[in-house]
């Protein structure tokens, strides 16, 4: 026996866990496995390593290229835990190009849907099974019988190791799966990141609305710190008047990905320190000094520098209500 049939040999879990068939023929329906839903009752004897262990079986058997079979595109639905933001940038266009000269040169990783009998689901390989449907084409796939936590920690090591997902598409796939209820170790062995670096990668994601996320993309130049730097700048926003302003800009949506980034970091910077307040000195017609007017932010600063300057100065105190007045009146009259 060879080794890559030895390999094989190993690596199967059972015959009737792989569909049959090869890359020339179309998958049967397959007969549905009972899938055991994440959370204390879905992790309940069964370790991390065991998962982890399972994830390296599936990947290996990818690698091998053991019983790899056509499924229609159609037949094929995304993981239940999102990891990538829509955005069909350079890469995306490279990638398309690519697989249509020259086809799809390694399979995805699929296991039979847990709720739809005759579908798939995706454990990686979206992007791949995405560009497929739209060129018409069906996918070469690896079919694995995978629980959801097996799922996830395979999901995620897989875009990890391609360095494939931006920061914040990692904070969001994290974010996503505390959601669903996963334990904080399947968390970590997904991302391969450790508790401390979790914690923080889940506080920066929770601390920048979705929306806003949504809008920029992955942004895939923008790593921990600048996107640390917008969720302050964002916390520091006396309204959001000037974000929704940002956002709705058609040279804003008409960026890329990176360059939104960019456009709104720079349009909601704080204002301290952008200007110096300016002193304007107002005299008589003799030239003589009576007052300093100093602008600054949004105010506006009057220093009484005439002779006599405290009842002057009082003397304006007194007017004040009037001189409101009067401006409100201007303020609503007909231009």
């Amino acid at each position: 026996m060879s080794r890559k049939d030895t390999l094989k040999a190993m690596l199967t879990r059972r015959t009737d866990e792989l569909p049959g068939g090869n890359s020339s023929l179309e998958l049967a329906a397959p007969t549905p496995v009972a899938h055991v839903r994440s959370g204390a009752v879905g992790a309940m004897g069964r370790s991390l390593g065991q998962i982890a262990t399972a994830a390296e079986r599936a990947r290996a058997l990818v690698a091998s290229g053991a019983a790899v079979v056509d499924i229609p595109a159609e037949k094929l639905l995304g993981s239940f835990a999102q990891d990538r933001l829509d955005d069909e940038g350079t890469e995306y266009e490279t990638l398309f190009n690519a697989i249509k000269e020259s086809g799809q040169k390694s399979p995805i990783l699929v296991r039979p849907h847990p709720d739809r009998p005759d579908y798939y689901q995706i454990a990686y390989g979206h992007r791949r099974a995405k560009i497929l449907a739209k060129l018409g084409r069906p996918v070469r796939a690896v079919v694995q019988d995978l629980t959801d936590e097996e799922l996830v920690v395979i999901q995620g090591q897989e875009n990890s190791a391609r360095k494939d997902l931006s920061y914040i598409e990692r904070g969001l796939f994290a974010m996503t799966l505390e959601d669903q209820g996963f334990d904080r170790a399947v968390i970590m062995s997904a991302l391969s990141m450790e508790k401390t670096q979790l914690s923080r990668l889940l506080a920066l994601a929770k601390s920048v609305p979705k929306s806003v996320v949504h809008a920029i993309g992955p942004a895939p130049k923008a790593g921990r710190p600048r996107w640390t730097a917008l969720a302050e700048r964002l916390s520091e926003l006396p309204d959001m008047s000037r974000l929704d302003e940002v956002l709705a800009d058609p040279k804003f949506q008409q960026a890329d990905t990176d360059q939104r980034f960019v456009r709104l970091f720079n349009a909601i910077a704080p204002n301290r320190g952008a200007a110096k307040p300016r002193k304007v000195a107002v005299k008589t017609d003799a030239g003589n000094k009576i007052a300093t007017v100093e602008r600054g932010g949004d105010t506006v600063t009057i220093i009484v520098d005439a002779d006599g300057s405290r009842e002057f100065g009082e003397f304006i105190a007194a007017k004040l209500l009037e001189l409101y007045q009067q401006f409100e009146e201007n303020k609503e009259a007909p231009i």
